[in-house]
């Protein structure tokens, strides 16, 4: 939490600075809690400055942690979002001056109709879920 958060404020002071002096450029944060807080503040203050924030909070992405935590991506019941999708959304938000945007129609929809703790719900019950059942393979492997 620490290392995500200390991140993008080092990021944001170190090159807002130098956006800020040029008056344009953009910065995109990638992250969740951290980032969108860091990140709306930040949209607001530099914004009369010309430089741009925009914050994308990831959405289930289809990367290696997936395969790592124990999912299959094509028995998700939800599928998981291209990491070329996920990454061609910032940009766009960005040139639009976005403060944040959640990359896919779906995430979206979603995002808009599901309360927050019920997702953050979900979301640790289903990394616990695949956590357990790594650590219960893993530790018959070892029995082995």
């Amino acid at each position: 939490m620490r290392l995500n958060t200390m991140a993008h404020l080092d990021i944001t002071h170190h090159f807002g600075a130098k956006l800020a002096e040029r008056r344009r450029g953009g910065l995109i944060l990638i992250g969740s809690v951290g980032a969108h807080s860091l990140g709306e503040a930040l949209h607001y203050e530099f914004k009369p400055r010309g430089v741009y924030v925009t914050v994308v909070p990831p959405p289930l992405t289809n990367t290696a942690v997936l395969a790592k935590l124990g999912f299959d991506p094509r028995t998700m019941p939800m599928k998981p979002m291209s990491v070329e999708q996920c990454v061609s959304e910032g940009p766009n938000a960005l040139r639009e001056n976005r403060s944040r945007i959640v990359p896919g129609r779906m995430n979206r929809i979603m995002n808009a109709l599901v309360p927050a703790f019920v997702k953050r719900t979900f979301t640790a019950k289903m990394l616990g879920k695949a956590l357990e059942t790594k650590s219960a393979s893993a530790s018959s492997r070892g029995e082995a």
